[in-house]
């Protein structure tokens, strides 16, 4: 789990970096007067957005977690899951949205599910198999 988190941090650094370094080409190109085309001087403004979208929502999030994944401190809860809840690499409930490698889930059974993930990214390093929930097993728990 840590080395697939860790492979996303390196591929969200290079694609800023190659962002920005062609960001710093077309800026050069509208400073020089060497555009060909009324278009292409707009080019720097939309590599801007998107360099500063992938650095807000990928790049500096998972940094932030790195800390986290360093010292092995995640945030945890324990959700009761079926298997619609298991989507395309991502764990779907109620109030959050969790994600995972791929392959790591086969077949996973419905129950309830204890989850220690990252807190900005909801990257899931640990899930651990609690057991059935009530509505599974089909007798509630109760005290006489």
């Amino acid at each position: 789990m840590r080395w697939y988190f860790l492979f996303g941090l390196i591929a969200s650094f290079v694609l800023v970096i190659v962002l920005f370094v062609l960001m710093m080409v077309a800026l050069r190109r509208n400073w020089n007067h060497t555009n060909r085309s009324v278009l292409s001087y707009f080019v720097p403004l939309l590599l801007v957005l998107l360099f500063v979208y992938l650095a807000a929502s990928q790049f500096v999030p998972r940094v932030f977690d790195a800390v986290q994944i360093v010292f092995g401190q995640y945030d945890s809860t324990e959700v009761n899951l079926s298997a619609q809840d298991f989507e395309y690499n991502r764990i779907v409930t109620g109030e959050q949205v969790f994600f995972y490698p791929p392959s790591y889930f086969e077949n996973p059974e419905p129950g309830k599910y204890q989850i220690y993930f990252t807190e900005r990214t909801n990257y899931v390093m640990k899930l651990i198999y609690v057991g059935e929930t009530e509505e599974l097993t089909g007798s509630p728990n109760t005290l006489p």
